[in-house]
């Protein structure tokens, strides 16, 4: 540390000490320190250098001083390379038994249970020692947590912490228990298995934002003694870095050496210490690697650089950009690049705006595309055909692509290179198609000829795909959606003629494709063919697609088919799904039950489980509340049930083909 350091305290890299003058306090503290002396599981997952550490360090010291017995694990340490199970749990009891003194003989007692799974016999220590040796409340902290990802028993790990919260109701000790993550990852990336994972107990998700200016005080006494407005240097500083706090320590530190900063030029000092310390040559400069690692975070990931890169450089361009919470978003915030504020992503901060700009996304981009010169003609053209991949080129591509998330910008250039190799494929078959109508008004013995000629002709074009002459790939499961969604913005436009060939033509190339055969049956199902969206969605059911359970379900319920309906929700229930198509699941299994209460052959309680069931993963949308009210009255519960017609009109929406009529029924019973 040098003497500018020194003098004012500010630290650029590492934890903050218990005492760090330049510690600033933010709603996170707080946040932090009552989730945990309420007991509950709290986790703090954020991007690297975000200050989780230093917030650690501030909440122990200050639940120690109300004698909380508190501990801290750097997870690193146990998660080394290859570790086997047995050296994890061992690793991290002894290490319990190092921080608390516990008066055991840990090898003695650990090798005395062997025949117990190692992460059984964590659980033990905890119940049967840990907890009858130390009597106050008790933290344990995980940090840097994402280190557990490479463990391939990580969520027996997640299960032991669930199972101590859940031990509560019968074990009181367990409460004096609270458990606390901090690392760089999402939730869903620390465990795969649902049923496990703590993150759907009763928890408290830390928010760690940047610094604010009221907050930040702490800051400005390292420009007391060189400017007569601290404040007005401060304020500059976070106009540069956003409050990122390791970027804000570091322009501090900078600053803080200058020997003078006259009043009013406070803005331009700052830029000029940025611009030539940080931002030019950048790679240089950044000794604590803090850029470096935003980089690599986005490009060392194959499956979702040029996707990240596209959608950064569509941030970059928008100035912000409404998006969800998808997994592929939560990712690239963690980047550290961008941030999301009332729903809608931007850049963090001017200093990553100007070194990752929009130059450094087409140059990471081109190196990355094995098509960059064709896409760049593409682009420059203005999108001329005659800069499409074809043939080898494009069978490349597609190969390059499959199994990776790419920016819009990419899927349009593919796609369109797979277009129109598909119009050279149509265009032959409408030729095979002619030249077997002509045969076959010639004579009957050209019709049989005509007709063998028609299964060499499929039997050559399945070759020629095969061979290659026709770049569409059988088994790429992401050419199949390339197919499908073309054919749905297609039919959107209109034209569904356009769009049943190109479903007809990925179902001739890869027989039985679900997502083909379910998006044919929402087309016929909008045009009310119903008989053909029946047999679509139950095709694509037969393929085990878990959407066309519910939608088939759904005709069936709306031809008072209910127990037809249950039947096939309850076989949809058990393949593997997302909560978005168990809520689906488990709103039309509430209906069809609904419809059989009312015929008297079940209970309406069975339908109102259900329904609680998918208002549980998606209390925002009208259908189940509508339901439920439906349920309610059934079971003569009308103050419940209006509560819930109220919810109804909420979520609900006219132009929903469900909902329109039941938010007809809400105005009526509400007396609207």
């Amino acid at each position: 540390m040098n003497n500018s350091q020194q003098s004012n305290g500010y630290q650029v890299g590492g934890s903050l000490g218990e005492s760090a003058s330049t510690y600033v306090v933010r709603q996170a503290d707080s946040q932090l320190y009552e989730g945990l002396k309420t007991g509950k599981f709290c986790y703090l997952l954020n991007c690297r250098q975000m200050g989780k550490s230093s917030l650690r360090v501030q909440t122990m010291a200050r639940l120690k001083k109300e004698g909380v017995a508190c501990v801290a694990f750097e997870m690193r340490e146990l998660c080394l390379h290859e570790v086997t199970e047995d050296e994890f749990y061992g690793g991290f009891v002894s290490y319990l038994v190092s921080e608390f003194d516990l008066d055991i003989d840990l090898e003695s007692w650990w090798h005395g249970y062997s025949l117990i799974h190692p992460a059984r016999r964590l659980t033990k220590f905890i119940e049967e020692v840990l907890l009858e040796q130390v009597t106050q409340s008790i933290v344990i902290f995980a940090d840097e947590i994402d280190s557990v990802l490479n463990l391939r028993f990580k969520d027996d790990f997640f299960a032991f912490i669930r199972g101590c919260y859940n031990k509560r109701a019968d074990k009181l000790k367990y409460n004096r228990l609270t458990f606390a993550l901090l690392g760089v990852a999402t939730p869903a990336d620390l465990i795969a298995d649902k049923d496990h994972t703590p993150f759907n107990i009763e928890s408290e998700a830390i928010e760690l934002s940047g610094f604010q200016l009221d907050e930040a005080t702490p800051l400005e006494k390292g420009f007391v003694g060189i400017s007569s407005n601290p404040r007005a240097v401060l304020k500059e500083i976070l106009l540069w870095t956003g409050g990122q706090p390791f970027l804000t320590q570091w322009v501090c530190q900078l600053v803080s050496s200058l020997s003078h900063i006259e009043n009013g030029v406070e803005a331009n000092c700052v830029a000029t210490i940025v611009l030539k310390r940080i931002i030019e040559n950048w790679l240089a400069q950044d000794k604590q690697q803090h850029l470096q690692t935003i980089r690599d975070r986005i490009l060392n990931n194959e499956q979702l650089a040029c996707w990240s890169l596209g959608m950064y450089q569509k941030v970059l361009q928008a100035g912000e950009l409404a998006v969800d919470d998808s997994l592929e978003v939560m990712k690239l915030r963690l980047s550290s690049l961008v941030i999301k504020q009332e729903g809608k992503l931007r850049v963090y901060n001017r200093i990553y705006q100007s070194v990752f700009d929009n130059n450094w996304v087409e140059k990471e981009l081109q190196n990355m595309r094995p098509y960059a010169e064709a896409f760049a003609a593409w682009e420059a053209s203005g999108r001329d055909a005659l800069c499409l991949l074809h043939g080898s080129d494009l069978r490349n591509a597609l190969t390059w692509a499959n199994g990776r998330s790419l920016s819009d910008k990419d899927y349009q250039f593919l796609v369109a290179s797979q277009e129109l190799e598909l119009t050279s494929v149509q265009q032959r078959t409408e030729i095979a198609r002619e030249q077997e109508k002509q045969a076959q008004e010639n004579s009957h013995k050209a019709q049989l000829q005509a007709k063998r000629s028609k299964r060499l002709g499929l039997i050559a074009v399945i070759t020629g795909l095969a061979m290659g002459a026709i770049p569409i790939i059988f088994t790429s499961e992401a050419l199949a959606i390339f197919l499908n969604n073309r054919a749905l913005e297609i039919y959107y436009a209109g034209n569904l003629q356009t769009a049943e060939k190109l479903y007809d033509l990925a179902l001739l190339i890869k027989p039985g494709y679900p997502q083909a055969l379910y998006s044919k049956g929402r087309i016929y199902e909008d045009l009310q063919d119903l008989d053909n969206a029946y047999n679509n969605y139950e095709a694509a059911k037969d393929q085990k697609l878990p959407q066309a359970y519910s939608d088939l379900a759904r005709l069936e319920i709306l031809d008072k088919k209910y127990q037809k309906a249950v039947d096939i929700l309850s076989k949809g229930l058990k393949l593997p799904l997302t909560d978005r198509d168990k809520y689906a699941m488990l709103k039309n299994l509430g209906w069809a039950r609904l419809g059989l209460a009312r015929q008297g052959k079940v209970s309406y309680a069975q339908a109102e489980v259900s329904l609680r069931e998918a208002l549980a993963l998606q209390d925002e949308f009208g259908s189940p509340h509508c339901l439920l009210a439906q349920v309610l009255e059934g079971q003569q519960k009308q103050q419940s049930s209006l509560e819930q017609w109220r919810k109804c009109l909420e979520f609900g929406s006219p132009g929903h083909p469900d909902e329109r009529n039941w938010i007809k029924d809400a105005h009526q019973r509400l007396g609207m």
